[in-house]
This record gives structure tokens, C-alpha cells and sequence, in this order.
């Protein structure tokens, strides 16, 4: 039992030191502005998107920002059903470019493939992602020009889940999802990155260009986001996470908890292709979670232990102080409501699926 605690205490203390230095990258991380409207290329890759492009043509008309400074680009990726004719029925549009792709390569498969198209057409630097699921506010691309000062490569913003068109941004999943943002914002603090997010994203075409594209990932069927972040790294001037709620954004995942699974699984099967010192940050978030569990059940079992409650408190304390940080800056400081439930559901989650991503077997269109 002495054994336990002293390796559990041991575990608190490097878990401790991690959520500070994630809070000092929070207090760090600067969003400065330039006040030139600079021309954007958007790129968006749709594949069976029948029942969310109506919205999103609408939101991405409703862009407030000089016509003859941003393009957009689709790219209709497979689709099967009435994608295609949507897209074309919206040609009208000046800047709305459509590329009806359904070429296949070995080495560069999905959604991958049908960016890439994308990219190579596009004529402005600076690349804004988003996905045929999600909604713009109409003061993303003047946020956007204002976050590419002339040293940024690089930019992520937020990202709000909701179930239907009229649902709420006041969900669990959207607290869980600021955990991830944290984690994101803090590895491009220090310029290591952890995870990233494709449909809120932005970067430079020269950029891209640099690391030489999807080469060397293209042949997996996910990674267009933190795996292709982790590829561009060497090669970025500056990366930022940008706080404003003028360019955060909300994505449509619908009803559907089995696609849900799918895609938790998909994430975390990415595990592998991390590099190493990644790979050991996560092994020791997973054990840490595990024997946190153990802690719980050995207060409940065998009564109280100073050092055992010390740890725990200190755990609970640092995160919620990690996460009042976050989303203080973020404006979305009601999310932390939900922060009692997670202290148990987060850890049992992220095991979860780190067991299950190792097995892969996902679905995804």
C-alpha cells in the first residue's frame, strides 16, 4: 500500500508540474493583429454533404469581407448523393470555385486527396479550413487577415459541437472539446505540437509547400489536421491560437452516437504515427488516469489518507484553475459547469478509447 502511494504521489507531482506549464503557455499565448484584408483562399472538401451545404452556401454568402480579397473553394470528394448538383446550382456565385474530384491514388486517399486539390488551385497564401458540417460567423475571415501578421504560419480556433441547427452550445461535449483546445493551444505555445482540429484552421500555402504537402501521410485515412500540423512544424515561423469568439465557429454533428464512437476511435488510432515524445506524454496521462481510479477506490475502501486527499485535491485544484484559464479567455466561462461531472468521465473516456483506438476497426465516409 506504501508502495502505491508513493508511485501515485510521484505520478501527482509530474502530472501537477504538466498542468502548470500548460496554464503558463495559456497566459502566454498572444493574439495579435494586423489591420490589412489580406486575400484567403477557403477550402472546404465535401463528400455526401447533401444536408448541411444549403446552410453553409448561406453562412459562407454571408461572409463580411471584401469580395475581391477571398475566393472559395469546394471540392465535391465522392460524393453520391445530391452533393454535386448543390454545388453546381451555386456557381453563380464570383468567388465560389467547385472541383468535382473522384480520381483515386494509393498514396493519397480521402480527404487528404480531395484538399490537395484544393490547395494546388488555390491563389492566395494564406488557407482557411473548414468542413461541409460547419457554420462561419461572418466575421471569420476579417479575423483570420488579422491573426496572419507577417511572422504567423500557422493559426486554430475554436470550434463549438451542436446536434441540430437550432441546439445549444451549452453541451459537455463542447466542455470536453476545450480540454483538446487547451492541449492544442499550449503545443503551439511551445512550438511542440499535441493535437489540432480541420475545421477551424488555418495556415499558409507556402507553408504547405515546404513540408512538402500530405507526402509521407497521405496514404492514411485521417491526419489532415494534427498529423499534417506535426509534418509542417519544423518549418513554422509562428503558430497561434486565436481566442476570438469572432472567429470560433459551430459544427453540426448530428444525432448519430454511433458515428460519434467511429470518430473518438479514428482520433485516437493516430496514437502511432505521433513521435515519441508524444507518445510518452500520452502512456503517462493514460497510467496517471488509471491510478487515479485506483486512489479513488482505496479512499472509498480503506478510509482516509493525508497523502491520498492531498493529491487529489491538488489534481482537482490545478484543473479546474488549467480550464478557468482557458475558457476566461475564451469568453465561455459557463462551460465550466459541467467540470464536476468530467472529473470522473473525462479519465474513464480518454482510457477507453486509447484501448480501443489500438484495435482501429472504425467507419468513417
Amino acid at each position: 500500500m506504501q508502495l502505491f502511494f508513493a508511485v501515485f504521489t510521484l505520478f501527482s507531482g509530474v502530472y501537477l508540474t504538466f498542468l502548470s506549464v500548460l496554464v503558463v503557455a495559456l497566459l502566454g499565448m498572444k493574439n495579435r493583429k494586423t489591420k490589412d484584408s489580406q486575400g484567403i483562399s477557403v477550402i472546404i472538401a465535401a463528400r455526401n454533404e447533401e444536408h448541411n451545404l444549403p446552410q453553409l452556401i448561406q453562412a459562407l454568402a454571408s461572409l463580411d469581407y471584401p469580395l475581391d480579397k477571398y475566393e472559395i473553394i469546394i471540392v465535391n470528394d465522392h460524393s453520391t448523393d445530391a452533393t454535386k448538383g448543390i454545388l453546381e446550382s451555386c456557381t453563380q456565385h464570383n468567388n465560389l470555385r467547385v472541383i468535382h474530384y473522384y480520381e483515386d491514388k494509393p498514396d493519397l486517399i480521402g480527404k487528404k486527396a480531395a484538399l490537395a486539390q484544393g490547395i494546388h488551385i488555390a491563389k492566395y497564401d494564406i488557407l482557411a479550413f473548414t468542413d461541409a458540417d460547419c457554420l462561419p460567423p461572418s466575421t471569420w475571415l476579417t479575423e483570420v487577415s488579422a491573426a496572419f501578421t507577417d511572422e504567423v504560419d500557422y493559426v486554430l480556433g475554436f470550434a463549438d459541437l451542436i446536434t441540430s441547427a437550432k441546439g445549444s452550445r451549452f453541451r459537455l461535449k463542447n466542455f470536453e472539446r476545450s480540454v483538446y483546445y487547451t492541449l492544442a493551444c499550449a503545443g503551439l505555445f511551445y512550438h511542440r505540437p499535441i493535437t489540432s482540429s480541420a475545421c477551424n484552421m488555418m495556415y499558409r500555402k507556402s507553408l504547405f509547400g515546404k513540408a512538402n504537402g500530405f507526402e509521407g501521410i497521405g496514404h492514411l485515412a485521417s491526419g489532415d489536421d494534427d498529423l499534417l500540423l506535426m509534418k509542417m512544424n519544423p518549418f513554422i515561423r509562428k503558430a497561434t491560437f486565436n481566442f476570438s469568439k469572432e472567429l470560433s465557429m459551430i459544427s453540426n454533428e448530428g444525432k448519430d452516437r454511433m458515428k460519434h464512437h467511429h470518430t473518438n476511435i479514428r482520433r485516437a488510432s493516430k496514437f502511432k504515427y505521433f513521435p515519441l515524445w508524444l507518445k510518452g506524454l500520452g502512456v503517462f496521462i493514460f497510467m496517471y488516469f488509471i491510478l487515479f481510479y485506483i486512489s479513488l477506490f482505496l479512499f472509498s475502501s480503506k478510509g482516509t489518507d493525508s497523502i491520498l486527499i492531498t493529491s487529489i485535491i491538488l489534481k482537482t485544484g490545478f484543473e479546474f484553475t488549467l480550464l478557468t484559464v482557458f475558457l476566461f479567455r475564451l469568453k465561455r466561462l459557463e462551460l465550466l459547469t459541467f467540470y464536476p461531472i468530467q472529473i470522473l468521465l473525462f479519465p474513464l473516456q480518454f482510457i477507453f478509447y486509447a484501448l480501443r483506438g489500438m484495435m482501429g476497426k472504425y467507419t468513417w465516409k
